[in-house]
This record gives structure tokens, C-alpha cells and sequence, in this order.
């Protein structure tokens, strides 16, 4: 899977890092420029990184996980000083205009950045910094279809081997089991549960005339979004709202989270571009 391999540092201490993003100064910013998407650069041309194949939970969710995969994510790129060494793979950015990226500290390796030539494979990525925080339990998988089937199903054995050992969120994880959503929720108080539906659940819910509408009322206006995926084990293609599963006030979700492969920004903004084309010609 050919990347860009962006050499520079660090910097937790600019921005407001959390589990699984921080500041990142890239010695050659041009290099940038090879990335499909559209890059957004910070004051002194720093950027706001986006971990690959991992999510953290919000830092308004429950505590002490999301703050722990914080401090954890810190440590791993060498502590919270500020310049901290180290470099990125990446091939595109979100629709944010943050990279895309795996992570690591230290010397990079010879690489071609011609993006015909080296790819990662399995054994540097259990090197990234994405992969420990998996492998800890600090983090939930969160696959994209930009993301290759042979370093997702490295992801996925990290995954389940943290889960086995009731590792961090997944010592408390509600997501397959089910969960209760007071209403109006307090959802700081929610267990751990897959940070996709968590953030779905605050941004349905921070409306003020949605604070007391019950949960199906929730699913409906969910279905109605973008958020699509493709289901590992039957392969489904699905809206996020169907992987779910409600019973009075209580959510369920039917998939494992690394069951469950996401329509990326890159690919949206694709389709977009070509129904734009379309219409030009048509």
C-alpha cells in the first residue's frame, strides 16, 4: 500500500491532543502536496493529525478512558515536551484537512515517496503508534475503506487480543451488549461504547429541542445521514443506523466495531466530483 513518509516532529504541546491525534511539524512541507485531499495548516504551518484505524473516545465521554488513551498517545510519541522526533505515513487527508496517518517516533527508513514503490506491511505497522494504543485497549478500531484489507486484518488481531485481556475501554465496553440512554442523557455518563455512535448520539442530542425525543426518534434522524458501511461478516452495504438495534431507551450495536468497514471523506468527495463531471458533459 503505497504512502508519503513525512518526516518532523511532534508537538503535544500545541493544539489540544487527545487519543488518537496531535501536532505535527513536517520538516518538508511540500511533500503534503502528494496527499489526495486538501491539507489545512495551523499557525508556523503546523498540522492537525488524524490517526489511521483507530478511534479514541470523545474527551467529554466517560472517564478516566479517554483521558488515559490521552496521556498514553502522549507518552508514546516521547513524552509532552514540545519538538518530539518521528515521522508519518499517509496517502490522503479527511475532510477536515487533517492527514490521515500511522505514526512513529524516531528514524524513519529509507523510503520511496514516488508512491509506486514501498508499502507498509505488518510488521512496521506493530511498530506505529496507532497500533499500540489498539493493541492496549486505549482505542476502538474505526476502519475506513481507504485502509487495506492486509493491514486491517493486522488491526483486527490487535483488536481481539486487547479485548480478550479486558484491557482499558474494553473492561467496561457496552457496545454489543447494550446500554440505557436516560432521557434527557447525560452522556458523560455512558460506559465505553463504539466513539462513532457516541458522537452521533451528542450531536443528535446537544440540539436543544432533541433533549427529551426518544431513542428511535434518534435512529430516524440517523438514517437519514451519510454515514454508510460495509458489513466484514455478511457483507452488507449499510447505513450506520441499521447496524443498530433499540428496545425502549436501550442501544445495541449488531457488529463488532472491527466488523464494520466505513465509506470514507475521500470517497464521497470522489463521487461528488464525478456527479459534479457528469453534469457538465452530460
Amino acid at each position: 500500500m503505497p504512502f508519503v513518509l513525512i518526516r518532523g516532529t511532534f508537538e503535544p504541546t500545541s493544539g489540544v491532543p487527545d487519543g488518537d491525534s496531535v501536532r505535527f511539524q513536517a520538516e518538508d512541507d511540500t511533500l503534503f502536496d502528494k496527499l489526495e485531499g486538501r491539507i489545512e495548516f495551523k499557525n508556523g504551518g503546523q498540522v492537525q493529525l488524524r490517526y489511521e484505524g483507530i478511534d479514541a473516545l470523545e474527551k467529554a465521554a466517560i472517564q478516566p478512558f479517554s483521558s488515559n488513551a490521552t496521556k498514553r498517545n502522549i507518552q508514546l510519541l516521547g513524552g509532552s515536551q514540545s519538538r518530539l522526533p518521528g515521522y508519518i505515513l499517509s496517502n490522503n487527508a479527511d475532510g477536515n484537512g487533517r492527514p490521515v496517518c500511522f505514526v512513529f517516533t524516531g528514524e524513519p527508513p529509507d523510503w520511496n515517496n514516488t508512491g509506486r514503490g514501498d508499502e507498509l506491511q505488518a510488521d512496521m505497522l506493530r511498530q506505529s503508534v496507532n497500533y499500540r494504543l489498539l493493541q492496549e485497549g486505549h482505542v476502538y478500531p474505526m476502519f475506513y475503506e481507504t485502509l487495506y484489507k492486509e493491514l486491517r486484518d493486522e488491526m483486527v488481531v490487535a483488536t481481539e487480543e486487547a479485548r480478550a485481556e479486558n484491557r482499558e475501554i474494553w473492561s467496561a465496553d457496552r457496545s454489543m451488549d447494550g446500554f440505557e440512554v436516560d432521557i434527557p442523557p447525560d452522556l458523560s455518563a455512558l460506559p465505553p461504547i463504539f466513539p462513532k455512535l457516541w458522537r452521533r448520539l451528542q450531536s443528535f442530542y446537544q440540539r436543544p429541542s432533541n433533549r427529551n425525543k426518544k431513542i428511535k426518534e434518534f435512529i430516524r434522524e440517523l438514517s437519514r445521514g451519510k454515514d454508510r458501511l460495509f458489513t466484514i461478516p455478511d457483507q452488507r452495504s449499510i447505513k450506520f443506523s441499521t447496524t443498530l438495534k433499540v428496545d425502549g431507551n436501550k442501544i445495541k450495536m449488531l457488529y463488532k466495531p472491527e466488523e464494520m468497514v466505513f465509506e470514507s471523506d475521500v470517497r464521497l468527495e470522489r463521487l461528488a466530483a464525478s456527479i459534479t463531471t457528469s453534469s457538465v458533459f452530460a
